[in-house]
Parts: structure tokens; C-alpha cells; sequence
């Protein structure tokens, strides 16, 4: 199941690229962290910035132990938390 989401969102932020000079990966992550804000944020409300916090930060330390397959990046981890961060904007204005 968790596969399936995954390959849906890589299949939408693949499509996605907006030529203002931020490269692919880090429009990914903004996306992704935007997407896991909303989806947690009807469940666990504002805490769910925390959330998208730690996992992205899980994530990179994942990254970080395992450098021949993946490369751990301070700046994927604040894409994502950005992400959410701008979501949580919208929500609290709209």
C-alpha cells in the first residue's frame, strides 16, 4: 500500500518542474512535504509540522548511513520542511 502511494506521488513530482532556478530534487521535496503536511494535518492538526520535521530528518539520516545509495542533503530536509511550513501558511490564511 505505502509502495503504491509513494510511485503516485513520485509519478506526480516527476511532471512537476518550474523553471525558477531551484533545482528538480528540491521542488520534490517541497511537494512532498507539502502533501504529508495536509494529509497529516486532518489527522493530528498542527502538530503535524513536527511530524514532517522528524520524518524528513529521519529520512536524511537514512540517507547518511547509506552514502552508496543514497546522498544525505541539509537543504532536501529543508525543502521539505519548507514545504510543509508554506502548506501550514495557506491553511491558517485560508
Amino acid at each position: 500500500m505505502i509502495e503504491k502511494i509513494l510511485t503516485l506521488l513520485n509519478n506526480l513530482t516527476a511532471k512537476v518542474y518550474i523553471p525558477c532556478g531551484v533545482p528538480a530534487d528540491k521542488q520534490s521535496h517541497f511537494i512532498y512535504g507539502a502533501l504529508t503536511y495536509l494529509g497529516a494535518y486532518f489527522i493530528i492538526g498542527y502538530w503535524a509540522l513536527l511530524l514532517v520535521m522528524v520524518v524528513a530528518g529521519a529520512k536524511e539520516w537514512y540517507d547518511y548511513k547509506h552514502p552508496t545509495i543514497h546522498s544525505c542533503d541539509f537543504f532536501d530536509w529543508l525543502a521539505t520542511t519548507l514545504g510543509a511550513i508554506v502548506t501550514l501558511g495557506v491553511i491558517y490564511v485560508c
